[in-house]
């Protein structure tokens, strides 16, 4: 595919991000996500909702069905969901905490590799989560991407010209990655307790890691080629 072809793919606004890297041509590049990968999402979400009188159960790995008014048994439409995650973002994408080994395995990979945060974020808060990024100590370049991740990636594994990995929690966004950038490695991954245990299957993935540990013993050789 051209890139003319995978540019007229992408949101503008993303495109105009991504045009602004600082991509080194030759150079191995990583791009992470950075909800349930780099910082908590959904347990901070949980607690967050409690006070307004909502409540999470989280029974499979999607937001729709899982946010209940307290005490009911039927689920918010999804629109309130959105609504509530988007004055989630407003409020709290300042101060998300980071999970057990994302900042060490950022550093790690930004020694050997390009590191970009390909986050989903709502644009509107992206000030607030670069801002709470360089808090907790990853100071990667931040890319705001719009709908899948795939045609992203395939821009950017295009103007590294080099091996390209993703890691994502969202098998959505992996088989976006497969359908549009296939020679990207791609690892599903979440450093989150509170999801991990309703993450289905990927088979989109070259990888499925319980761990940073293990996602960076897996990242080295695909970054390597083999």
């Amino acid at each position: 595919m051209s890139l003319d072809a995978i540019e007229s793919g992408i949101d503008p606004q993303t495109l105009e991000e991504l045009g602004a890297l600082d991509i080194r041509r030759g150079q191995p590049l990583v791009a992470l996500d950075c909800d349930e990968v780099l910082v908590e999402f959904s347990g901070h979400l949980a607690r967050w909702l409690v006070p307004l009188g909502y409540e999470m159960r989280l029974r499979a790995y999607r937001l729709e069905g899982s946010i209940f008014r307290a005490g009911e048994d039927v689920p918010l439409p999804f629109d309130d969901c959105l609504d509530l995650i988007d004055r989630f973002f407003t409020e709290e994408a300042h101060r998300q905490a980071a999970l057990p080994g994302a900042v060490e395995a950022a550093r790690a990979l930004g020694e050997s590799a390009q590191v970009v945060v390909l986050t989903n974020v709502p644009r509107h808060a992206r000030e607030d989560r670069l801002a709470n990024l360089a808090r907790i100590g990853v100071e990667a370049p931040l890319v705001v991407n719009s709908g899948g991740k795939g045609r992203a990636l395939a821009w950017l594994s295009r103007k590294a010209a080099a091996p390209v990995v993703f890691v994502d929690d969202s098998t959505l966004q992996l088989a976006s990655a497969a359908k549009h950038a296939p020679e990207v490695g791609r690892v599903y991954f979440t450093g989150s307790p509170y999801i991990r245990g309703v993450m289905p299957d990927c088979p989109e993935a070259h990888l499925t890691a319980p761990g940073w540990d293990e996602a960076l013993a897996g990242i080295g050789p695909l970054l390597a080629g083999e």
